[in-house]
């Protein structure tokens, strides 16, 4: 079974404090397919750390909106409208599963090395 890209090891420390030569060492002294499994593990999951902070930028804006939007309604209609507050927290929450769910996915697209 495949670990998840924030369970490998050599990738926490690509995301760790070090430096760029370190790095770069670590992946000299591995095989030319292990080098490439790890390069492409970590290619996903940068894919995946964008794919979510762009998920994050879309959920904050949209629920700036959706605010913004509940305040102008609440103001124009007569009558109970107070569930007009809920939906910016729905769509927020729709977004960051859609968006969780495409990390996800581009988080788990490197095939295993042959041989393993």
């Amino acid at each position: 079974m495949a670990k998840k890209p924030s369970e490998d090891p050599l990738v926490e420390r690509a995301f760790g404090s070090g430096s760029q030569e370190d790095l770069a060492k670590l992946i000299g002294e591995l095989d030319p397919v292990e080098a490439d499994y790890f390069l492409k593990k970590l290619e996903a999951a940068l894919r995946k750390r964008k794919i979510m902070l762009s998920g994050y930028i879309v959920a904050i804006v949209s629920w700036l909106v959706g605010m913004v939007c509940a305040i102008a309604y609440f103001g124009l209609a007569s009558g109970f409208t107070m569930w007009v507050f809920l939906v910016p927290f729905l769509i927020v929450g729709g977004v960051l599963w859609v968006f969780g769910t495409l990390a996800e996915r581009a988080g788990k697209r490197v095939p295993e090395p042959p041989g393993t």
